[in-house]
């Protein structure tokens, strides 16, 4: 693949890397899709490259979203007034089913184009809607399509969308088709910018004796692995992991919200990582506070996510503040009720940044190749144009924009030294056809009579 070297200049610099920190007026070089420089960039260096001017930006590392089902692209707010059970009931039972293989391209297209269009480079695609290899082969097509990088998690279902997701409890194991599309999608391991792992139904939504041959299945095929566990309703499945030798580092946890301290103690103890989707499980009653000062506190790595765009939005930088005003109520929980002023506040806006970015990788095992802007790193990094008046602030810059930033504020988007986002539009082959695609499968799923 060819690059165009890319020169960012000018711009407030937020590396993230703890040796390099912010640079206030700085550059960002990047040959050859990763980063070659950052600070101040010499003529000499930067010779050639492309120049993308920055004055008045703020130059961050890509985000970072760590749990989303990307085929649900087309289907944007469908269940806002739905909890859990109720979103299940519309789109598991009602919607899935019926999708196509077209249906599943459109909408991880126009899913993965969300989330670049907002800032996120990396996305975890927990992809339940797979009646086939297929669809999976649809799906993997369209990630690649968006240019974003990405885990490709195959979840299913096979015919029977109700069964993986719902309150049945199926004995079948994970469908052996993931084995055909490791082999013949992801031979080496990665496929361009994507890996594959495994969307796992988890003890939660299946039987002890399933999930002990689902983890089996992932691990043979050297596949990492995601579940959902800590839900409301949903008890102890942490706990059935552990009782079956299952907990490990190679194992990312969506929601965690009601989990025990014993088991987030578990989760630490066996190295595994925890998603965050702070809207989705407020919203749908998943628990009463994100997991976020719990997976903090015992040094969990843990990223933010959407979850579900069928009922929140399709950014992180809604997550962020989602996450810190709910974390902030649950530590003054107590001293609110005793009617106590609060002097001091715990985490801020750069904590929920790492979680954006940093935090994601890590929970990922990619941060030796993203999440902070160090040399050597993938050329994954966002510009976000800091000069509208809801962001021109007096204080941190980087306070300002988790605070009131969002996507149309974001200019640049560029993944690997390619430039996806430009002057706040996005660019290439797909960014027009996609939305086409999008709603001829709305107009699908409509005349289905599942809309």
């Amino acid at each position: 693949m060819s690059y165009q070297d890319l020169l960012i200049t000018g711009g407030y610099v937020v590396t993230l890397d703890p040796e390099i920190g912010d640079v206030p007026q700085g550059d960002v070089l990047i040959k050859n899709g990763r980063i070659a420089s950052v600070g101040v960039v010499s003529l000499d260096e930067a010779r050639g490259a492309q120049v993308i001017r920055a004055e008045g930006r703020l130059v961050v590392p890509g985000m970072v979203d760590s749990h989303r089902h990307v085929w649900q692209g087309a289907l944007g707010g469908s269940t806002g007034d739905a909890s859990l059970l109720g979103y299940v009931g519309r789109v598991v039972e009602k919607i899935a089913p019926g999708f196509t293989e077209d249906d599943i391209y459109a909408g991880t297209l126009w899913g993965s184009l969300q989330a670049l269009s907002s800032g996120v480079t990396t996305i975890a695609d927990w992809s339940h809607n797979l009646q086939g290899v297929g669809y999976a082969a649809a799906n993997v097509r369209a990630l690649h399509d968006s240019g974003i990088r990405g885990i490709f998690l195959y979840g299913g279902p096979g015919p029977d969308a109700a069964a993986f997701f719902g309150q049945r409890q199926p004995p079948q194991r994970h469908p052996e088709d993931a084995r055909h599309v490791r082999n013949e999608l992801f031979p080496d391991g990665t496929s361009g910018r994507l890996r594959m792992g495994m969307a796992l139904r988890g003890p939660a939504f299946t039987t002890p004796e399933a999930t002990v041959e689902d983890f089996a299945f992932a691990r043979e095929l050297g596949l990492p692995i995601s579940v959902h566990v800590g839900m409301a309703g949903f008890p102890d499945s942490v706990e059935t992991l552990h009782r079956h030798g299952l907990l490990g580092p190679d194992v990312n946890y969506a929601h965690a919200n009601q989990l025990t301290e014993r088991e987030f103690e578990l989760l630490a103890e066996t190295g595994g990582s925890i998603a965050i989707s702070a809207t989705v499980e407020t919203l749908m009653a998943l628990g009463t506070y994100p997991a976020t000062g719990s997976a903090l506190r015992h040094g969990i790595p843990a990223g933010l996510s959407v979850d579900t765009t069928t009922s929140s939005g399709v950014d992180l930088f809604s997550e962020m503040r989602m996450a810190l005003a709910a974390e902030r109520s649950r530590a003054n929980k107590q001293a609110v009720a005793r009617h106590e002023a609060v002097m001091d506040v715990e985490l801020d806006q750069r904590d929920m940044l790492h979680l954006a970015t940093t935090g994601g990788a890590r929970a990922w095992h990619l941060d030796d190749e993203i999440g902070t802007l160090t040399v050597g790193k993938q050329g994954d990094i966002v510009v976000v144009d800091m000069r509208a008046p809801h962001l021109d602030g007096f204080g941190d810059p980087v306070s300002t924009m988790v605070f009131g930033a969002g996507p149309a504020d974001v200019e640049t988007v560029i993944v690997g030294g390619e430039v996806v986002k430009k002057d706040g539009q996005l660019v290439g082959p797909y960014a027009e056809t996609a939305r086409d695609l999008m709603r001829q499968s709305r107009t699908r799923i409509a005349e289905r009579g599942a809309a």
